[in-house]
């Protein structure tokens, strides 16, 4: 009887601690998790409320360094700027996935969106910011409807 007892005690002084340890994990796995880009709320369009996108577009080819995710447009080296939701990044195959697209560093996109000037006081908008090092002179910022270019390098 004794021994039934103790062992349920010790069942029961486990569990919680068992389980605490696997929540530990789970969120020290989430927090490795961190975007090498900029997010930003981008509103829905309705009927009622329809969105006014100024329809510009940019080519961007995307690479990988020392932790950031940048787009260069031919002339310039940018920080992204995605809307939420819409990229994520596997740093251990280096790729990019916009809306369900798995793109490669060093191939070209072609997607709404404009570039702009970095400006420090307006980063409010933003719903993440990377870390300093990875933040350019210049945003590439994104709308959608992207699309990979195949360029012909011979």
């Amino acid at each position: 009887m004794r021994k039934n007892l103790f062992r349920h005690s010790i069942l029961v002084i486990m569990l919680p601690l068992l389980a605490s340890c696997e929540t530990i994990n789970h969120q020290n796995s989430n927090q490795k998790v961190s975007k090498p880009f900029f997010t930003y709320h981008l509103l829905k369009s309705t009927p009622e409320k329809p969105m006014i996108v100024t329809p510009t577009a940019i080519t961007t080819e995307f690479k990988y360094e020392n932790g950031c995710v940048l787009a260069f447009d031919g002339t310039r080296w940018m920080t992204p700027v995605f809307p939420e939701g819409h990229a994520t990044f596997d740093p251990t195959n280096k790729t990019l996935n916009l809306l369900g697209v798995t793109y490669q560093m060093g191939e070209v996109v072609f997607a709404g969106g404009n570039m702009t000037p970095y400006d420090r006081d307006n980063t409010q908008s933003y719903s993440h910011i990377p870390a300093e090092h990875c933040i350019t002179e210049y945003l590439a910022k994104f709308y959608g409807d992207y699309e990979k270019i195949y360029l012909d390098r011979n």
